[in-house]
């Protein structure tokens, strides 16, 4: 429309004449059609896609009929069609291509003058025109499914490649016979808690339990035997220490619990209940018999490296195996706790 007034300057029209038939009354037309357009907007949502092309093309028109000495303005009916992208319907393209074609002809039948400013050749690279705009439109909506489905199936993969990289950490990290943590994981995370500024302020307890005469078990009824034993076992842990409590299965036989911000009570009062729990089932895989744990702890001093707490650990281990087995034995703690 600012093209429109500029040219009343170079018109050789009379100028107020120009102004009315070529802006003032397109400008009223395009405002009621406008007002007419958002009314139904406003009730209809369905078809609102078909609507708004119809009514660019509408716009289109009002520009075409008020400036019909130039029939450049023809090819303004591309613009629907080139909106349909937007939309990425095949439907919609084919809709405004049609549209487009029947507003010509429509406007060649009704209207001689204004149809008559097209020459034969004009029409047919008219329509040319649209149909190519047509045709490439929907090329590019071809081409950007195809790159959202490329984009799917990357996606696709890069989550199932992460899965499976979960998974095998996971399988890193964890002892598949008792869902508990593995030898690799216990002494990572026993490494990041020494690690802390505070840890030695932090009630840090090592734990290290053994399955008393495991290869007497193994020798007598079986490996498979063996195994249920200490999938019982790591049961126990599970059941009475807290999900902060750091489980793990150490190796073989053996199993570790690091215990991080509880009092050294509490902590004992868990194991205890483990041992106690653990000696008092009977297996059928082992024609009813009982097995036994014994268990050291040790407590995390200042300047204590990782090395010296689980030898601490250990060799509390290793008193409550030379001292009758199915017991705990604490160290580095005032309390000393024995059964």
């Amino acid at each position: 429309m600012l093209g429109t007034v500029t040219e009343t300057f170079f018109t050789e029209h009379d100028r107020w004449l120009f102004l009315l038939h070529a802006v003032f009354i397109p400008t009223l037309k395009m405002a009621a059609l406008n007002a007419v357009l958002g009314f139904i907007f406003r009730k209809e949502t369905r078809y609102s896609k078909y609507l708004l092309i119809i009514g660019i093309n509408l716009f289109i028109c009002i520009i075409i009929v008020s400036l019909y000495e130039l029939p450049i303005v023809f090819y303004s009916l591309i613009i629907p069609i080139l909106l349909s992208l937007y939309f990425y319907s095949i439907q919609l393209i084919v809709f405004a291509l049609v549209q487009a074609v029947l507003t010509v002809i429509t406007i060649n039948l009704f209207s001689p003058t204004i149809g008559g400013m097209l020459k034969p050749a004009e029409f047919i690279m008219l329509f040319a025109l649209l149909t190519a705009t047509a045709l490439i439109i929907n090329n590019l909506r071809k081409h950007a499914f195809s790159i959202a489905q490329e984009l799917v199936v990357v996606t696709q993969e890069k989550q199932d490649l992460q899965t499976k990289n979960t998974l095998m950490e996971k399988l890193n990290r964890v002892d598949s016979a008792t869902g508990l943590y593995n030898h690799r994981s216990f002494h990572e995370h026993l490494v990041n808690v020494m690690g802390l500024p505070e840890a030695h302020s932090l009630h840090v307890h090592l734990a290290l339990l053994d399955i008393d005469n495991f290869k007497k078990v193994n020798d007598t009824f079986g490996h498979a035997a063996g195994d249920s034993v200490i999938k019982f076992v790591a049961s126990q842990l599970n059941a009475f220490l807290d999900p902060d409590d750091f489980v793990s299965r150490y190796g073989g036989e053996e199993f570790a619990v690091l215990s991080v911000e509880k009092e050294i009570g509490r902590f004992i009062e868990q194991l205890e209940s483990i041992r106690q729990a653990i000696s008092e089932q009977e297996h059928d895989s082992l024609s009813g018999q009982t097995v036994t744990v014994s268990i050291g702890v040790h407590k995390l001093h200042p300047q204590m490296s990782k090395e010296e707490l689980f030898h601490q650990a250990d060799m509390a281990l290793y008193e409550a195996k030379n001292s009758g087995k199915n017991r705990t034995v604490v160290t580095g703690i005032q309390e000393f706790v024995e059964e």
